[in-house]
This record gives C-alpha cells, structure tokens and sequence, in this order.
C-alpha cells in the first residue's frame, strides 16, 4: 500500500512538474476566460435593460451564475485529456503504465489532479482581482446553508467531467481520430450543462430532460447550489443523480478499458 501511494505520489510530482513548464500558457488561458462572460455581462445587461428579473434570475444572480460558471470551468474541466490519452493509446505508450503497478485510470487521474493544481496556483491571483472588480454584480448568498452541499457538488463535479472525458477516450481503441466525437461531447456539454444559459429557465418539460442527462451535473448543478437555488429534496435528488452518473461512468470507462485492452495492439513502448 505504502509503496503504491508513493508511486502514484511521484507521479503527482511529475504532472506538477511537466504542467508547470506551460504556466504561462495557463496565465494567458485564464485571462482568455474571461472574454466570454464580459460579452455574457453586456448580453445580459441588454435582457435586463427593461425587466428586473428574467426566470427566477436578477442582473446580480445572473452574473454571479456566469462568474461561478467561468471559475469551476478553469479549475475541474479536464484540459487535452482526452486527446493526451487518445496519443497515448495510439502510440502504444499505456505499455509504459501496464508494466508498472499502476492502474491506468487512477494514473490519468493523478495527473489530471496535477493539471489542476498547477493551474489553480497560476489562475488564483487573476480570478481573484477580477472577482473584486465585478463585486459589486455578485448577488450573496449565505455560505453557511450551502457550504456543504456545495463542496459535495463540487467534488462530484470534478470526478464526473473527467470520467466522461476518459470514456470518451477510451473510444481511441477502436476510431483512428476520436476529435469529431470529443467536438460533439463539447458541443452537447455546453448547451445542456449551463455555460451558454441557466438550465432553469428553460420550460419544465426541456429542464427536467436536461436533468435526467450527465451534463447538467458538470457546471451547472453545483453551480445551482452554490446559488441556493436548489434545496430540499430537489437538492438531495440532485446529487443521487451526480453521484448515480459517476458511478455509471466509472464501471462504463473500466467495461471499455477491459474490452479495449483485449482488442489492443501495441505499437510502441
């Protein structure tokens, strides 16, 4: 055990480090992150021009949606990870992890962790400066009656964006280019998830087929209980239903790994 948690230890250091070396790239990606909310802000600003309230949303709450939406982007939506693990698949470099005693999910996620951490260390201070800038959009909600629920969204949010992400990459077993499948993932992702607009002011009909669907748990779910706009038993099925999609995904991604792996040639390593 002690032996295992140490290799998986160097290689958190490794990703830290090889992730480190693109920092800037990090830096200029975060500052970039913010171009779709200032036009998301004038858009907004344009709907409430002559109402006070759109859905159950006010300008501040609509804002702050968008603001928590851009940072829980930047720090758990996996970066080139499906297509760093399609090469690896391809050029035959899983042989590497498969003689070692690693299992190579729990080693993608490692690293994803580190890909994390590094950019969280390089965005912090520019999404912080940025926050105080537009504080005065930010609608307050008490942390206190949802500092939990939210962590627990959080979490999950993090596990469920990067197990889809490996599922989706495990598709490079049997496609020579999985790049038109991830484009359509993406595509999915970001109308039924909530980047473009909440999931709640859509009818109830069009809503509670977004919820019955993985997306909404990436973003906009945890995002939702952050704001308190879920609670009580909304909240609680909610996040049996994020939990209920990692657990799907995580036994699907092991079925296509098995499967794959039966089905693999290697070519390199």
């Amino acid at each position: 055990m002690n032996a295992k948690l140490a290799l998986y230890t160097q290689v958190l250091k490794i990703g830290l480090q090889g992730t480190l070396v693109y920092r800037w790239n990090f830096l200029i990606r975060s500052v970039g992150s913010f171009l779709p909310l200032l036009c998301s802000m004038f858009l907004w600003g344009a709907v409430f021009e002559n109402q006070e309230t759109f859905g159950s949303y006010t300008y501040q709450s609509m804002i702050s949606y968008f603001i928590l939406i851009m940072m829980l982007d930047a720090f758990t939506s996996p970066t080139e990870d499906d297509f760093q693990i399609a090469g690896e698949i391809k050029d035959g470099l899983i042989n590497q992890v498969l003689l070692k005693p690693l299992n190579y999910l729990s080693y993608r996620f490692v690293l994803y962790l580190s890909a994390r951490a590094a950019y969280m260390a390089v965005a912090a201070l520019p999404l912080f400066i940025f926050c105080l800038l537009v504080q005065h959009y930010l609608s307050v909600v008490p942390i206190s009656s949802t500092l939990l629920p939210t962590l627990l969204a959080l979490v999950g949010s993090a596990l469920l964006q990067f197990l889809m992400t490996y599922t989706t990459a495990m598709l490079a077993f049997w496609l020579l280019d999985i790049g038109s499948v991830v484009f359509i993932v993406y595509s999915v992702e970001h109308l039924a998830g909530g980047h473009i607009f909440p999931l709640d002011v859509l009818p109830p009909q069009l809503y509670s087929i977004c919820m019955a669907l993985p997306f909404a748990y990436q973003h906009y779910f945890p995002v939702a209980v952050c704001l308190g706009k879920l609670e009580g038993e909304a909240l609680y099925q909610g996040l049996l239903m994020q939990w209920f999609w990692i657990g799907f995904f995580y036994l699907f991604a092991q079925a296509m790994w098995n499967r794959g792996l039966r089905s693999y040639t290697a070519v390199g390593g």
